[in-house]
Protein backbone atom coordinates (compact mmCIF):
# COMPACT_ATOMS: atom_id res chain seq x y z
CA UNK A 1 0.00 0.00 0.00
CA UNK A 2 1.49 3.39 -0.81
CA UNK A 3 -1.01 6.48 0.83
CA UNK A 4 -1.71 9.37 -1.75
CA UNK A 5 -1.67 13.14 -1.44
CA UNK A 6 -5.11 13.30 -0.25
CA UNK A 7 -4.42 10.39 2.81
CA UNK A 8 -1.51 13.38 3.76
CA UNK A 9 -3.72 15.95 3.62
CA UNK A 10 -5.92 14.33 5.73
CA UNK A 11 -3.05 13.34 8.43
CA UNK A 12 -1.42 16.59 8.14
CA UNK A 13 -4.81 17.80 9.31
CA UNK A 14 -5.23 15.79 12.44
CA UNK A 15 -1.59 16.25 13.13
CA UNK A 16 -2.46 20.50 13.18
CA UNK A 17 -5.80 19.98 14.75
CA UNK A 18 -4.08 18.09 17.51
CA UNK A 19 -1.40 20.36 18.09
CA UNK A 20 -3.95 23.30 18.19
CA UNK A 21 -5.75 21.26 20.66
CA UNK A 22 -2.88 21.08 22.37
CA UNK A 23 -2.08 24.70 22.85
CA UNK A 24 -5.86 26.37 22.62
CA UNK A 25 -7.79 26.68 26.82
CA UNK A 26 -10.90 25.66 24.54
CA UNK A 27 -12.39 22.45 25.21
CA UNK A 28 -14.35 22.25 21.84
CA UNK A 29 -10.77 21.90 19.83
CA UNK A 30 -9.03 19.09 21.91
CA UNK A 31 -10.96 16.31 20.03
CA UNK A 32 -11.16 18.16 16.89
CA UNK A 33 -8.07 16.20 15.85
CA UNK A 34 -9.74 12.59 15.43
CA UNK A 35 -12.44 13.47 12.96
CA UNK A 36 -9.86 13.38 10.06
CA UNK A 37 -7.58 10.27 11.70
CA UNK A 38 -11.20 8.87 11.67
CA UNK A 39 -12.58 9.80 8.13
CA UNK A 40 -8.74 8.66 6.75
CA UNK A 41 -9.01 5.02 8.92
CA UNK A 42 -12.64 4.53 7.15
CA UNK A 43 -11.42 5.45 3.78
CA UNK A 44 -9.10 2.91 4.16
CA UNK A 45 -10.67 0.28 5.44
CA UNK A 46 -12.93 0.79 2.85
CA UNK A 47 -10.88 0.82 0.16
CA UNK A 48 -9.06 -2.83 1.21
CA UNK A 49 -12.68 -4.07 1.51
CA UNK A 50 -13.32 -3.44 -2.26
CA UNK A 51 -9.80 -4.00 -3.61
CA UNK A 52 -10.04 -7.38 -1.73
CA UNK A 53 -13.83 -7.98 -3.22
CA UNK A 54 -12.21 -7.03 -6.98
CA UNK A 55 -11.36 -9.32 -9.46
CA UNK A 56 -8.71 -8.25 -11.59
CA UNK A 57 -7.26 -10.46 -14.56
CA UNK A 58 -4.58 -10.18 -17.17
CA UNK A 59 -3.56 -12.32 -20.33
CA UNK A 60 -0.79 -11.80 -22.96
CA UNK A 61 -1.80 -12.35 -26.34
CA UNK A 62 1.19 -13.31 -27.70
CA UNK A 63 2.39 -16.15 -30.58
CA UNK A 64 3.85 -18.83 -28.73
CA UNK A 65 6.19 -19.28 -31.04
CA UNK A 66 8.81 -16.16 -30.97
CA UNK A 67 12.04 -16.33 -33.01
CA UNK A 68 15.33 -14.98 -31.89
CA UNK A 69 16.14 -11.17 -32.36
CA UNK A 70 12.73 -10.63 -34.08
CA UNK A 71 10.44 -7.97 -32.44
CA UNK A 72 6.64 -9.19 -32.34
CA UNK A 73 3.66 -7.45 -31.52
CA UNK A 74 2.48 -8.22 -28.58
CA UNK A 75 -0.39 -6.91 -26.04
CA UNK A 76 -1.28 -7.38 -22.30
CA UNK A 77 -5.24 -7.57 -22.17
CA UNK A 78 -6.46 -6.65 -18.85
CA UNK A 79 -10.15 -6.87 -17.77
CA UNK A 80 -11.87 -6.64 -13.93
CA UNK A 81 -14.81 -7.97 -12.93
CA UNK A 82 -16.48 -4.54 -11.02
CA UNK A 83 -19.27 -2.04 -12.32
CA UNK A 84 -17.17 0.80 -12.11
CA UNK A 85 -13.63 1.88 -13.89
CA UNK A 86 -10.63 1.71 -11.70
CA UNK A 87 -7.03 2.86 -12.79
CA UNK A 88 -4.22 0.66 -12.67
CA UNK A 89 -0.26 1.22 -12.64
CA UNK A 90 1.76 -1.57 -13.45
CA UNK A 91 5.24 -2.45 -14.42
CA UNK A 92 5.69 -4.63 -17.74
CA UNK A 93 7.95 -7.41 -16.62
CA UNK A 94 9.42 -9.83 -19.24
CA UNK A 95 11.61 -12.69 -18.74
CA UNK A 96 15.12 -12.18 -18.87
CA UNK A 97 15.75 -13.14 -22.27
CA UNK A 98 13.71 -10.48 -23.54
CA UNK A 99 14.63 -7.08 -24.12
CA UNK A 100 13.23 -4.66 -21.32
CA UNK A 101 9.94 -3.12 -21.98
CA UNK A 102 10.07 0.42 -20.61
CA UNK A 103 8.74 2.11 -17.87
CA UNK A 104 5.89 1.75 -15.69
CA UNK A 105 2.51 2.52 -17.00
CA UNK A 106 -1.07 3.77 -16.06
CA UNK A 107 -4.44 3.11 -17.79
CA UNK A 108 -8.44 3.20 -16.95
CA UNK A 109 -9.75 -0.83 -16.55
CA UNK A 110 -13.57 -0.33 -16.98
CA UNK A 111 -15.96 -2.78 -15.89
CA UNK A 112 -17.14 -5.61 -18.90
CA UNK A 113 -14.44 -4.36 -21.24
CA UNK A 114 -10.91 -5.54 -22.00
CA UNK A 115 -8.21 -2.99 -22.05
CA UNK A 116 -5.03 -3.58 -24.93
CA UNK A 117 -1.97 -2.08 -23.96
CA UNK A 118 0.42 -3.22 -27.17
CA UNK A 119 4.11 -3.43 -26.94
CA UNK A 120 6.93 -5.28 -28.76
CA UNK A 121 8.48 -8.19 -27.49
CA UNK A 122 12.32 -9.32 -28.68
CA UNK A 123 13.80 -11.97 -27.35
CA UNK A 124 17.70 -12.26 -27.10
CA UNK A 125 17.70 -15.84 -25.73
CA UNK A 126 16.76 -19.59 -26.88
CA UNK A 127 14.40 -21.99 -25.50
CA UNK A 128 11.23 -22.04 -23.17
CA UNK A 129 10.50 -18.89 -21.52
CA UNK A 130 7.54 -18.62 -18.76
CA UNK A 131 6.05 -14.57 -18.43
CA UNK A 132 6.76 -13.75 -14.77
CA UNK A 133 3.94 -11.69 -12.53
CA UNK A 134 3.58 -8.27 -13.16
CA UNK A 135 3.91 -5.77 -10.50
CA UNK A 136 1.04 -3.58 -10.01
CA UNK A 137 -0.94 -1.61 -7.72
CA UNK A 138 -4.75 -0.45 -7.82
CA UNK A 139 -6.01 2.75 -6.91
CA UNK A 140 -8.54 2.69 -4.25
CA UNK A 141 -12.46 3.96 -4.78
CA UNK A 142 -11.88 7.03 -2.69
CA UNK A 143 -8.33 7.49 -3.97
CA UNK A 144 -6.80 7.51 -0.70
CA UNK A 145 -4.13 4.67 -1.39
CA UNK A 146 -2.61 2.72 -3.87
CA UNK A 147 -2.66 -1.17 -3.15
CA UNK A 148 -0.30 -3.33 -4.58
CA UNK A 149 -1.51 -5.88 -6.51
CA UNK A 150 0.45 -9.52 -8.64
CA UNK A 151 -0.98 -9.98 -12.00
CA UNK A 152 0.26 -13.29 -13.13
CA UNK A 153 -0.18 -14.04 -17.20
CA UNK A 154 0.53 -17.98 -16.90
CA UNK A 155 1.81 -17.91 -20.09
CA UNK A 156 4.76 -20.36 -21.48
CA UNK A 157 6.74 -19.35 -24.98
CA UNK A 158 9.23 -21.20 -26.72
CA UNK A 159 12.21 -19.19 -28.38
CA UNK A 160 13.72 -20.74 -31.78
CA UNK A 161 16.44 -19.63 -33.98
CA UNK A 162 15.17 -16.86 -36.91
CA UNK A 163 15.16 -18.58 -40.47
CA UNK A 164 13.91 -16.08 -42.27
CA UNK A 165 15.23 -12.90 -42.02
CA UNK A 166 18.63 -13.66 -44.54
CA UNK A 167 17.57 -10.29 -46.85
CA UNK A 168 17.74 -10.65 -50.82
CA UNK A 169 17.56 -14.70 -50.42
CA UNK A 170 14.35 -16.50 -50.84
CA UNK A 171 13.41 -19.00 -48.78
CA UNK A 172 13.19 -22.24 -50.10
CA UNK A 173 13.44 -26.42 -49.13
CA UNK A 174 13.37 -29.84 -50.56
CA UNK A 175 11.01 -31.32 -49.78
CA UNK A 176 13.18 -34.50 -49.89
CA UNK A 177 13.77 -37.62 -47.61
CA UNK A 178 17.40 -39.10 -46.83
CA UNK A 179 18.23 -41.11 -49.87
CA UNK A 180 19.10 -39.87 -53.33
CA UNK A 181 18.07 -40.78 -56.59
CA UNK A 182 19.54 -41.44 -59.47
CA UNK A 183 18.80 -38.64 -62.40
CA UNK A 184 19.29 -38.46 -65.96
CA UNK A 185 22.23 -36.46 -67.12
CA UNK A 186 24.24 -36.98 -63.76
CA UNK A 187 27.65 -37.49 -63.60
CA UNK A 188 30.97 -36.10 -64.31
CA UNK A 189 32.41 -33.85 -66.81
CA UNK A 190 35.72 -31.79 -66.62
CA UNK A 191 35.34 -28.51 -66.77
CA UNK A 192 38.68 -27.27 -66.49
CA UNK A 193 42.16 -27.63 -64.95
CA UNK A 194 43.51 -24.53 -62.61
CA UNK A 195 46.89 -24.12 -60.29
CA UNK A 196 46.47 -25.72 -57.08
CA UNK A 197 45.29 -23.91 -54.33
CA UNK A 198 45.53 -25.35 -50.75
CA UNK A 199 42.75 -26.93 -49.43
CA UNK A 200 41.95 -29.08 -52.39
CA UNK A 201 41.27 -32.74 -52.51
CA UNK A 202 44.53 -35.07 -53.46
CA UNK A 203 42.12 -36.97 -55.45
CA UNK A 204 41.19 -33.53 -57.77
CA UNK A 205 44.80 -33.67 -58.72
CA UNK A 206 45.97 -33.97 -62.70
CA UNK A 207 48.61 -35.83 -62.34
CA UNK A 208 49.74 -35.66 -65.79
CA UNK A 209 49.08 -32.48 -66.60
CA UNK A 210 51.19 -31.46 -63.19
CA UNK A 211 54.11 -33.19 -64.74
CA UNK A 212 54.13 -31.17 -67.87
CA UNK A 213 53.74 -28.16 -66.37
CA UNK A 214 56.19 -28.58 -63.62
CA UNK A 215 53.32 -27.37 -60.98
CA UNK A 216 50.64 -28.86 -59.08
CA UNK A 217 47.42 -28.95 -61.70
CA UNK A 218 43.60 -29.47 -60.04
CA UNK A 219 41.09 -30.46 -62.07
CA UNK A 220 37.60 -28.97 -61.72
CA UNK A 221 34.42 -31.38 -62.66
CA UNK A 222 30.65 -30.16 -63.73
CA UNK A 223 29.45 -33.30 -61.55
CA UNK A 224 26.28 -32.37 -59.34
CA UNK A 225 27.00 -31.70 -55.71
CA UNK A 226 25.69 -33.28 -52.68
CA UNK A 227 27.66 -31.73 -50.34
CA UNK A 228 27.83 -32.72 -46.52
CA UNK A 229 27.95 -29.73 -44.12
CA UNK A 230 28.52 -29.72 -40.42
CA UNK A 231 28.78 -26.34 -38.71
CA UNK A 232 30.40 -26.06 -35.08
CA UNK A 233 29.04 -23.90 -32.80
CA UNK A 234 30.97 -22.67 -29.84
CA UNK A 235 29.10 -22.17 -27.00
CA UNK A 236 31.60 -21.87 -23.98
CA UNK A 237 32.43 -18.80 -21.40
CA UNK A 238 33.18 -16.00 -24.61
CA UNK A 239 30.08 -17.31 -25.98
CA UNK A 240 28.26 -14.81 -23.53
CA UNK A 241 29.70 -11.37 -25.21
CA UNK A 242 27.42 -9.25 -26.67
CA UNK A 243 26.83 -8.97 -30.52
CA UNK A 244 24.34 -6.53 -30.99
CA UNK A 245 20.97 -7.08 -28.75
CA UNK A 246 21.62 -10.94 -29.08
CA UNK A 247 24.64 -12.63 -27.22
CA UNK A 248 27.29 -14.51 -29.79
CA UNK A 249 26.06 -18.21 -29.01
CA UNK A 250 22.51 -16.25 -30.26
CA UNK A 251 23.98 -14.66 -33.12
CA UNK A 252 25.60 -18.48 -33.75
CA UNK A 253 22.04 -20.02 -34.14
CA UNK A 254 20.65 -17.63 -36.51
CA UNK A 255 23.49 -18.04 -38.87
CA UNK A 256 23.55 -22.04 -38.57
CA UNK A 257 19.64 -22.03 -38.45
CA UNK A 258 19.84 -19.81 -41.91
CA UNK A 259 23.04 -21.63 -43.96
CA UNK A 260 21.07 -24.92 -42.66
CA UNK A 261 18.05 -23.74 -44.87
CA UNK A 262 20.67 -22.01 -47.95
CA UNK A 263 22.29 -25.13 -47.88
CA UNK A 264 19.08 -27.44 -48.18
CA UNK A 265 17.67 -25.27 -50.97
CA UNK A 266 21.24 -26.48 -53.04
CA UNK A 267 20.02 -30.19 -51.72
CA UNK A 268 23.09 -29.99 -49.68
CA UNK A 269 23.32 -32.08 -46.50
CA UNK A 270 23.44 -29.91 -43.46
CA UNK A 271 23.88 -30.71 -39.66
CA UNK A 272 24.83 -28.51 -36.56
CA UNK A 273 27.33 -30.06 -33.52
CA UNK A 274 27.68 -27.42 -30.91
CA UNK A 275 30.25 -27.50 -27.85
CA UNK A 276 31.62 -26.27 -25.07
CA UNK A 277 34.74 -27.94 -23.45
CA UNK A 278 32.85 -31.20 -24.86
CA UNK A 279 30.61 -31.78 -27.15
CA UNK A 280 27.06 -31.07 -26.12
CA UNK A 281 24.76 -31.52 -28.86
CA UNK A 282 24.43 -33.27 -32.64
CA UNK A 283 22.39 -33.11 -35.35
CA UNK A 284 23.89 -35.62 -38.23
CA UNK A 285 23.79 -33.83 -41.62
CA UNK A 286 20.88 -34.24 -43.45
CA UNK A 287 18.72 -33.36 -46.02
CA UNK A 288 15.76 -31.23 -46.92
CA UNK A 289 13.30 -29.18 -44.90
CA UNK A 290 13.02 -32.37 -41.91
CA UNK A 291 16.71 -31.44 -41.68
CA UNK A 292 16.09 -27.37 -41.71
CA UNK A 293 13.42 -28.59 -38.57
CA UNK A 294 15.45 -31.49 -36.83
CA UNK A 295 18.47 -28.49 -36.13
CA UNK A 296 15.94 -25.70 -35.41
CA UNK A 297 14.86 -28.12 -33.08
CA UNK A 298 18.03 -28.41 -31.34
CA UNK A 299 19.43 -24.91 -31.64
CA UNK A 300 16.28 -23.98 -29.49
CA UNK A 301 17.48 -25.59 -25.99
CA UNK A 302 21.21 -23.73 -26.31
CA UNK A 303 22.75 -22.08 -23.49
CA UNK A 304 25.87 -20.73 -23.01
CA UNK A 305 28.22 -22.69 -20.79
CA UNK A 306 30.64 -21.17 -17.72
CA UNK A 307 33.79 -23.35 -19.02
CA UNK A 308 36.24 -23.02 -21.43
CA UNK A 309 35.83 -23.92 -25.10
CA UNK A 310 37.64 -27.30 -26.21
CA UNK A 311 37.61 -26.77 -30.17
CA UNK A 312 39.77 -29.55 -30.63
CA UNK A 313 37.41 -32.34 -28.56
CA UNK A 314 34.80 -30.71 -31.30
CA UNK A 315 36.55 -31.04 -34.16
CA UNK A 316 37.67 -35.26 -33.60
CA UNK A 317 33.86 -35.63 -32.79
CA UNK A 318 33.30 -34.19 -36.40
CA UNK A 319 36.29 -35.90 -38.24
CA UNK A 320 34.62 -39.28 -36.46
CA UNK A 321 31.34 -38.47 -37.64
CA UNK A 322 31.65 -37.41 -41.40
CA UNK A 323 33.07 -39.89 -44.07
CA UNK A 324 33.74 -38.38 -46.71
CA UNK A 325 34.74 -34.87 -47.75
CA UNK A 326 32.71 -32.15 -46.53
CA UNK A 327 32.83 -28.55 -45.46
CA UNK A 328 33.54 -28.06 -41.93
CA UNK A 329 31.74 -24.25 -40.64
CA UNK A 330 33.25 -23.56 -37.19
CA UNK A 331 31.52 -20.09 -35.82
CA UNK A 332 33.75 -19.33 -32.73
CA UNK A 333 35.16 -16.28 -30.97
CA UNK A 334 38.67 -14.73 -33.18
CA UNK A 335 39.57 -12.19 -31.01
CA UNK A 336 40.76 -14.06 -27.98
CA UNK A 337 44.42 -14.73 -29.50
CA UNK A 338 45.08 -17.12 -26.82
CA UNK A 339 42.73 -19.91 -28.41
CA UNK A 340 45.29 -19.63 -31.62
CA UNK A 341 47.32 -22.91 -30.77
CA UNK A 342 44.18 -24.61 -29.95
CA UNK A 343 42.16 -23.70 -33.20
CA UNK A 344 44.93 -24.37 -35.41
CA UNK A 345 45.40 -28.02 -34.07
CA UNK A 346 41.51 -28.38 -34.81
CA UNK A 347 41.88 -27.33 -38.37
CA UNK A 348 45.21 -29.84 -38.75
CA UNK A 349 42.93 -32.39 -37.39
CA UNK A 350 40.50 -32.28 -39.77
CA UNK A 351 42.11 -30.52 -42.94
CA UNK A 352 42.93 -32.83 -44.82
CA UNK A 353 40.21 -33.87 -46.21
CA UNK A 354 37.96 -31.89 -45.09
CA UNK A 355 37.13 -27.75 -46.30
CA UNK A 356 37.20 -25.94 -42.89
CA UNK A 357 35.78 -22.27 -42.66
CA UNK A 358 36.60 -20.39 -39.84
CA UNK A 359 34.25 -17.78 -38.91
CA UNK A 360 33.52 -15.33 -35.95
CA UNK A 361 32.08 -11.76 -34.66
CA UNK A 362 34.81 -8.71 -35.24
CA UNK A 363 34.16 -6.36 -32.62
CA UNK A 364 33.64 -2.68 -33.46
CA UNK A 365 34.56 -1.81 -30.10
CA UNK A 366 38.27 -3.24 -29.57
CA UNK A 367 38.81 -0.54 -33.32
CA UNK A 368 36.79 2.60 -31.71
CA UNK A 369 38.73 2.49 -28.56
CA UNK A 370 42.02 2.00 -31.03
CA UNK A 371 40.98 4.94 -33.08
CA UNK A 372 39.43 7.15 -30.06
CA UNK A 373 41.67 10.34 -29.41
CA UNK A 374 42.72 11.06 -26.34
CA UNK A 375 41.20 12.98 -23.81
CA UNK A 376 42.23 11.54 -20.44
CA UNK A 377 45.81 10.14 -19.23
CA UNK A 378 44.44 6.54 -19.36
CA UNK A 379 43.17 7.01 -23.02
CA UNK A 380 46.72 6.40 -25.11
CA UNK A 381 47.39 3.22 -22.60
CA UNK A 382 43.77 2.12 -23.21
CA UNK A 383 44.12 2.81 -27.33
CA UNK A 384 47.37 1.26 -27.32
CA UNK A 385 46.08 -1.92 -25.52
CA UNK A 386 42.84 -1.96 -28.22
CA UNK A 387 45.85 -1.82 -30.82
CA UNK A 388 47.84 -4.77 -29.77
CA UNK A 389 45.01 -6.90 -29.61
CA UNK A 390 43.46 -6.15 -33.21
CA UNK A 391 47.05 -6.62 -34.33
CA UNK A 392 47.39 -9.94 -32.39
CA UNK A 393 43.88 -10.97 -33.48
CA UNK A 394 44.86 -10.16 -37.32
CA UNK A 395 47.79 -12.32 -37.19
CA UNK A 396 46.34 -15.17 -35.77
CA UNK A 397 43.60 -14.31 -38.89
CA UNK A 398 46.29 -14.66 -41.37
CA UNK A 399 48.21 -17.44 -39.97
CA UNK A 400 44.29 -19.67 -40.78
CA UNK A 401 44.43 -18.16 -43.86
CA UNK A 402 48.16 -19.37 -44.38
CA UNK A 403 46.95 -22.72 -43.73
CA UNK A 404 44.73 -22.48 -46.40
CA UNK A 405 41.52 -21.96 -44.23
CA UNK A 406 38.44 -19.17 -45.37
CA UNK A 407 38.13 -16.90 -42.74
CA UNK A 408 35.47 -14.77 -42.00
CA UNK A 409 35.45 -11.69 -39.42
CA UNK A 410 32.73 -9.54 -40.12
CA UNK A 411 30.45 -7.29 -37.16
CA UNK A 412 26.94 -9.10 -36.37
CA UNK A 413 25.06 -7.78 -38.90
CA UNK A 414 27.84 -8.60 -41.69
CA UNK A 415 28.31 -12.22 -40.21
CA UNK A 416 25.29 -14.28 -41.99
CA UNK A 417 26.03 -12.89 -45.08
CA UNK A 418 29.61 -13.07 -45.17
CA UNK A 419 29.87 -16.75 -44.39
CA UNK A 420 26.69 -17.52 -46.41
CA UNK A 421 28.41 -15.86 -49.46
CA UNK A 422 31.67 -17.11 -49.09
CA UNK A 423 30.06 -20.56 -48.83
CA UNK A 424 28.50 -20.03 -52.63
CA UNK A 425 31.72 -19.05 -54.07
CA UNK A 426 33.49 -22.24 -52.57
CA UNK A 427 30.84 -23.82 -54.41
CA UNK A 428 30.81 -22.22 -57.34
CA UNK A 429 34.48 -22.75 -57.65
CA UNK A 430 34.40 -26.49 -56.66
CA UNK A 431 36.55 -25.92 -53.71
CA UNK A 432 34.82 -28.11 -51.81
Amino acid sequence: MHLTGRSYFLAVLAAVLGISGLWSADPALHGLWSGPLALLLAGLAYESDRVRRMQLDVMLDIPRRLFLGRATSAAFLFAQSGARSLTLEYAPAAPAAFLPLGAPRRLRVSGGVPVRDAFEAVAVRLGPQEWPALPARVLGRLGLAWWSHDLVPACRLQVAPDTLRAAGRRPGGVLAGQRLRGRSGAGNELHQLRAYVPGDPLGRIDWKATARSGALVTRELTEDQHLDILLLLDAGRLSRTGAGALDRLGLYANVAARFARQATAQDDRAGVLVFADRPLALCAPGRGLAAVRRIRDLLEGLETQAGESDVVAAAARARSLLRRRSLVVLLTDLDDATLAGMLARAVRLLAPPHLVLVAGVQSPEIAALAQAPARDWRDPWVALAATEHERRARGHREQLRRMGVPVVAAREERLEDEVIGLYESLRRRRRI
